[in-house]
C-alpha cells in the first residue's frame, strides 16, 4: 500500500505564504512596468533600462526572495545559511551525472522540434550566465521550496503538474509588457512547456537534492530554446509533434526515477 501523504499546518502555511510573496513581488513589478509603458511616464530608453533591471532583480528574483522570506519566518535562517543551501551538494558525482543527463534530455527535446539559429556555438558560454540570472535563480523558490512542499500532499507527478500550471500563470503579466520574450508566445503552449520543464527540474532535484543543479538545467533550457534555437513550439498552439516529444520526455524522466528507485532498493538489501 502507498504511504498516505501528509502536510502539516506549518508547511501548508509556508506554501501559501510562498505563493503570496512570489506572486506579489513579481506581479507588482510587472504591473509597474505595464503602467510605465502604457502611459509613457518615462522616456523610452529609461523605460527599457528599467524593464531589464526590474525583470531581472524584481520579477525574476521573486521566487528567491519569497523562499528566503518564508524560511526566515519558519526557521529564522540567516542569509548566509540560505545561500549555502543553494550550493549544497551531498554527492557531487551523482549531481553532475544527473545534471548532464537531464540537460541532454532537455536539449534533445529542443533540437527535435526547433531550428538552429546559426549563432556561434561559443555563445553558449555567454548565454548560460545570463540565463542563470534571467530565469535560473527562480529555482531557489520553485524547486527549493514549493515543489517539495507540494509533494508532501500530492504524488510526484501531481505535484509537478500543479507546480507547472502555477508557474505558467505566474508569467502571465509578461504578455502585457512590450518587448517581453513571452509577448509573441502562445500562452497554452508556454504553460505546457512550464509543466514539462517543471517535471524535468523536479526530477533533477528529487534525485540530487541540489538547487544549483536545477538552476543550471533551467538556464541551459532557456539558452538552447530561444538563445540558440527557434521558439516555434511556443509561438504556436501545441502540435502533435510537440505533444509526442513531451510524452517521450515524461516517459524518459519517469523511467530514470524508476531505475534509480530500484537501484537504491537493491543497494539496501
Amino acid at each position: 500500500m502507498s504511504q498516505r501523504k501528509f502536510i502539516s499546518k506549518e508547511e501548508l502555511s509556508m506554501m501559501w505564504h510562498y505563493l503570496f510573496y512570489t506572486f506579489a513581488i513579481a506581479w507588482g513589478t510587472d504591473f509597474l512596468l505595464i503602467m510605465l509603458y502604457r502611459f509613457n511616464l518615462l522616456s523610452e530608453n529609461i523605460t527599457l533600462f528599467l524593464y531589464f533591471t526590474a525583470i531581472g532583480f524584481g520579477a525574476g528574483m521573486a521566487p528567491a526572495y519569497a523562499a528566503f522570506i518564508v524560511q526566515r519566518k519558519q526557521t529564522g535562517i540567516k542569509l548566509k545559511a540560505f545561500c549555502k543551501q543553494v550550493f549544497h551538494t551531498s554527492n557531487m558525482r551523482r549531481s553532475i551525472i544527473f545534471l548532464l543527463l537531464f540537460a541532454a534530455i532537455q536539449f534533445a527535446a529542443c533540437i527535435v522540434q526547433e531550428s538552429y539559429l546559426g549563432n556561434p556555438w561559443y555563445l553558449f558560454i555567454l548565454f548560460i550566465p545570463m540565463m542563470i540570472w534571467g530565469g535560473g535563480l527562480e529555482e531557489i523558490g520553485w524547486r527549493g521550496v514549493f515543489q517539495p512542499l507540494l509533494e508532501k500532499r500530492f504524488s510526484f507527478l501531481a505535484a509537478a503538474f500543479i507546480e507547472g500550471v502555477i508557474w505558467g500563470v505566474w508569467h502571465l503579466p509578461l504578455w502585457f509588457i512590450p518587448n517581453s520574450t513571452q509577448g509573441d508566445m502562445n500562452f497554452i503552449a508556454f504553460t505546457l512547456y512550464c509543466i514539462i520543464l517543471g517535471l524535468t527540474l523536479a526530477a533533477a532535484y528529487r534525485l540530487t537534492k541540489c538547487i544549483w543543479v536545477t538552476i543550471l538545467i533551467h538556464a541551459w533550457g532557456n539558452t538552447v530554446l530561444g538563445g540558440m534555437y527557434t521558439l516555434t513550439s511556443l509561438n504556436n498552439s501545441p502540435s502533435v509533434k510537440t505533444l509526442v516529444v513531451y510524452a517521450l520526455q515524461i516517459a524518459a524522466i519517469m523511467l530514470i526515477l524508476l531505475i534509480d528507485k530500484k537501484r537504491r532498493k537493491f543497494m539496501l538489501k
